[in-house]
């Protein structure tokens, strides 16, 4: 009958690291029943055991007289000399024989955590009935060693309250303490101030206190706010305080209030306390679910620019952008959900802030209601010799642990394309504050496959390697992937400038080093016809179950519709991360995929980001970035924009909401088209035609509530009259995306 295990944390003091300082911790699950105190001693029933030559020993648990059973678990402390305690897991039948609970079976450390801490753990069985009074170790001693042991643990009727045991040696013990031990911790995080709540014991000499991640990828100090000093250390039965080595007189820190200000919602993570010699103890601590999603979200978003206009000579949009949400606060205030996004601003002069070297930041708290910075990241205009001292291009946004990294493409003043990254802790308003250290982390040099001179047409000694798009690795926890596009240096393709993606993965505990995988050959030129592919963008096609997809944006802004982005999908069983060309399939147009949706012309990159129950898919469109709401069909494992699946059970269209063409006859000029509501709607109502080239802008997101005709007199936004042909109109911003079909005949 196994009754239980948990991790359980001891640290052997100076032990030299050839030697795995394992302190057992202890393990028991049993019938719940207080436990005041226990008792800890040899086999003989002394407290010392006296050894000249190797030992097998028995170290017995009992609880105190005046109790029926021992706490559901513990932890067993030891510190020795060089020589160290082994400790014996006896067959797991013959364990399980006796009415004393006898460890069966023994744990290594399991996790990085419990190799950091010499965390192992011990499991339980006895033959008797589900409560224990007494257990018992076995333990492998070497003669002549010398060494102390005892027991704390977690009193189960006061989660503050340490019951600990006398402590037992052989060889007459050891000079020094014991390491800290953690036997509960706690957070509390409901504004920006995070508070840990620790009970244990050994906690009076903390050097250090952090919450951190389990590889130390990131970490976050605490501060000591308030600590509760407990005479005589726990709770002790009468013979436990005879023969303790300890006075009662002493006082010992059991619990610690620590605290840091952290805006961000923080991942599952390991609470770490060291003291002045060197040891440590670890615990974890659970990641932080908090909510803080707008009562309601629209179907369909047209962003703009600020200094968007009608007029295609001078209009400022949008370019490559990250798309995140995430939940901030300050110090006092409650948590509140933003939609980030981070972009180039682009004009057809190139001028101004426009010139595609600025950064801009928008937020908004409900997809409606936008604020801008137009200035929120520049490149390093003050060094020359800087990576990113031209431009800075592509974000990509990673949340770690209690930072933000954007990632991004640099330009040097050579036109040469880097990847680096700056991080914040404040992912907000205009609040928001990159790092001054930008630092560079992965170029063309670093790989095998992208080029690192540069032999584009037009732009040649150029190096192109851009478009960084960060996320965990599904397959391979605590890792990250960075996938970007770069040319091709494949002979097949030299000096034609084809540009193909590739991936990496972040070496050990840093994000400044990665190790490149090679790239995905089924996103060459040969099989995807794109010439410069661009922006990729990883993500599943349906929530649960289904393969990863690659999407590439193309490029060549004259080859929109259909051929703006296409995906290549995984091999389901494969790692994202294996480029291999079997495990992807052959490239799919998006636009085909999705039913022929008129929305996505014009679509040149992509972004995915899910908030609660909402997916949301986004690209930039030459007029700014289109968001619209992702629904997924279980029963065929695929999604659609904007239009609702109503077997996913999504809301209904804005109700009494009419867009139509009045009495349409081909040939007859101006059409008119007929727009009621009855709620509130800003539309935007845009004319394409057959290969998605945007003609005119009839409707610019002008608020208003009831009827309105729009006529569109059959001109370009040029006034020069459009050729005979089939055209789409696009009505977003009022509810689902509709396309309505329109026929010139001249």
């Amino acid at each position: 009958m196994l009754l239980g295990a948990s991790d359980a944390e001891f640290r052997l003091k100076n032990t030299p690291m050839r030697r795995i300082p394992w302190l057992l911790l202890l393990a028991m699950v049993l019938v719940p029943g207080v436990a005041q105190a226990v008792q800890l001693h040899w086999s003989s029933g002394g407290n010392n055991l006296a050894l000249s030559q190797n030992t097998r020993a028995l170290l017995i648990v009992r609880a105190d007289s005046s109790e029926v059973t021992l706490p559901r678990s513990w932890r067993l402390q030891w510190t020795a000399d060089s020589s160290g305690i082994w400790f014996v897991a006896p067959d797991s039948l013959t364990a399980c024989l006796l009415d004393t609970a006898k460890v069966s079976a023994i744990d290594p450390p399991l996790t990085l955590a419990d190799s950091a801490a010499n965390q192992i753990t011990a499991h339980f069985c006895s033959a008797g009935s589900p409560s224990a009074s007494t257990a018992y170790y076995v333990l492998d001693l070497i003669g002549g060693s010398v060494g102390k042991l005892k027991l704390v643990a977690l009193d189960p009727a006061d989660s503050t309250a340490i019951i600990e045991s006398n402590e037992v040696t052989y060889n007459g013990g050891i000079v020094g303490d014991f390491s800290p031990a953690i036997l509960r911790a706690a957070t509390t995080h409901d504004t920006a101030r995070l508070q840990v709540t620790i009970v244990g014991t050994n906690l009076s000499a903390t050097s250090t206190l952090r919450v951190t991640a389990p590889d130390g990828l990131w970490s976050v100090p605490l501060t000591v706010t308030s600590q509760t000093v407990a005479r005589g250390t726990a709770k002790r039965s009468a013979s436990n305080r005879a023969t303790s080595g300890r006075a009662n007189s002493c006082a010992e820190t059991t619990t610690l209030i620590a605290s840091a200000d952290v805006p961000s919602a923080l991942p599952d993570a390991i609470l770490e306390i060291g003291n002045q010699a060197g040891s440590i103890a670890l615990a974890p601590v659970a990641g932080d679910q908090i909510s803080a999603l707008a009562a309601s979200l629209p179907d369909t978003v047209l962003f703009r620019d600020p200094n968007w206009t009608s007029n295609s000579a001078t209009t400022v949009y949008p370019k490559d952008f990250a798309f995140i949400y995430n939940v901030v606060a300050t110090t006092n205030g409650p948590w509140r959900g933003l939609f980030h996004l981070i972009y180039i601003r682009h004009n057809n002069n190139y001028s101004g802030d426009a010139a595609e070297s600025l950064l801009v930041h928008a937020w908004s708290p409900d997809l409606r209601n936008w604020k801008v910075d137009k200035r929120a990241f520049s490149p390093n205009f003050a060094d020359g010799a800087a990576w990113d001292h031209l431009h800075v291009w592509a974000p990509s946004l990673l949340p770690v642990g209690n930072q933000f990294y954007m990632f991004y493409t640099g330009v040097d003043a050579n036109h040469n394309e880097r990847i680096g990254y700056v991080t914040t802790s404040l992912l907000d308003t205009s609040d928001t504050q990159w790092s001054s250290t930008r630092t560079e982390v992965y170029a063309a040099a670093n790989t095998g496959w992208a080029d690192p001179v540069g032999h584009l047409p037009g732009f040649l000694n150029q190096q192109q390697f851009r478009d960084p798009f960060l996320m965990p690795d599904p397959d391979h926890a605590g890792k990250y992937l960075l996938f970007n596009v770069g040319e091709d240096r494949n002979p097949l393709y030299n000096g034609l400038g084809r540009m193909i993606c590739g991936v990496a993965q972040n070496a050990p505990s840093s994000l400044n080093s990665w190790v490149d995988k090679g790239p995905y050959l089924k996103t060459d030129y040969g099989h995807t016809l794109i010439s410069r592919a661009e922006a990729p963008l990883v993500m599943r096609d349906s929530p649960i179950g289904a393969p990863w997809r690659i999407f590439l944006a193309n490029s060549s802004y004259d080859d929109v519709g259909d051929n703006s982005t296409k995906f290549i999908t995984e091999q389901i069983g494969a790692a994202v991360s294996d480029t291999s060309l079997g495990v992807w399939s052959d490239t799919t147009n998006l636009f085909t995929y999705l039913g022929s949706d008129h929305n996505l012309y014009g679509w040149e990159a992509c972004e995915h980001v899910q908030v609660g129950p909402y997916h949301f898919f986004a690209g930039y469109n030459g007029d700014g970035i289109a968001i619209t709401r992702t629904r997924w069909d279980p029963s065929t494992q695929s999604f659609r924009i904007g239009d609702p699946v109503t077997a996913v059970g999504c809301e209904s269209a804005i109700a009494g909401l009419r867009f139509a063409l009045l009495n349409f006859r081909p040939g007859v000029r101006p059409l008119r088209f007929v727009l009621e509501s009855s709620q509130i709607v800003t539309p935007h109502l845009i004319l394409f035609d057959l290969v998605g080239r945007k003609v005119r802008s009839l409707l610019n997101g002008q608020a208003f509530s009831g009827r309105r005709e729009v006529q569109w007199d059959c001109r370009d936004a040029s006034g020069a009259p459009v050729p005979a042909g089939v055209y789409f109109a696009r009505l977003s911003g009022a509810g689902p995306q509709q396309v309505r079909r329109v026929v010139i005949v001249r």
